[in-house]
């Protein structure tokens, strides 16, 4: 496929997911190719807009999806993990639970982007309202406060395992939500040797990323 006329694959997917598997997806593309690669950001939501609208060849997202618009195939699963500062007292802590959120200044995604709001929840049935310092919309933007000693924050194993370079500590957490992620296509659609070639490098990407659970730290 080296040889063939120059072609471009986009891929739509959570700007996150450009720290790690992406490149990692770009570079069997490449060694196989001569492919140009479009890298689409968005919110799972749009994902879906991106893939529907044929701005988009392929997406990351998650389940649920509506199976009468897209195909897909698994790329893994993930439960809830809450990254910290390496200096932070969690660091002695096998789990982290809803209690141990109290007097914790925390770094959170927006809530309607979120399936973890059950700790928070948690909390506020106690009787305490969570210290939210910043509130982001879009995954990624937590792993620079958390990194500079700003707050925790709770996301996924999936998600956490893009913040390798921060060197960030983690621990799992309960209760957890559980996430299925998935690379998805436009239903019916007809797969070239290109687009192939393209969704067995996101599958390799995903199957190459190491484990963010149960680690002290998120080094790579």
């Amino acid at each position: 496929m080296k040889n063939e006329e120059k072609q471009r694959i986009a891929i739509a997917a959570p700007s996150v997911f450009g720290f790690v598997t992406l490149p990692k997806a770009v570079a069997i593309i490449r060694s196989k190719t001569a492919l140009n690669v479009r890298s689409i950001s968005g919110s799972y939501d749009q994902i879906g807009e991106h893939i529907l609208a044929g701005r988009a060849d392929l997406g990351i997202s998650r389940l649920p999806l509506d199976p009468g618009l897209f195909e897909w195939t698994p790329l893994g699963s993930a439960r809830n993990v809450c990254i910290f500062h390496p200096d932070h007292r969690f660091s002695k802590q096998a789990c982290i639970e809803a209690q141990d959120l109290a007097g914790e200044t925390i770094v959170d995604i927006d809530p309607q982007f979120a399936a973890h709001q059950m700790n928070f929840n948690a909390l506020r049935f106690a009787g305490v309202e969570p210290d939210i310092l910043v509130e982001f919309d879009c995954n990624g933007h937590e792993a620079g406060y958390v990194s500079a000693g700003l707050g925790i924050s709770i996301t996924n194993e999936i998600i956490a395992r893009e913040y390798a370079a921060f060197h960030l500590g983690i621990r799992p957490v309960e209760p957890s939500a559980l996430y299925h992620y998935v690379a998805i296509w436009q239903k019916g659609r007809t797969f070239s040797n290109a687009l192939n070639v393209s969704l067995e490098a996101i599958i390799a990407a995903f199957s190459q990323m190491p484990s963010a659970r149960g680690g002290s730290s998120l080094e790579g």
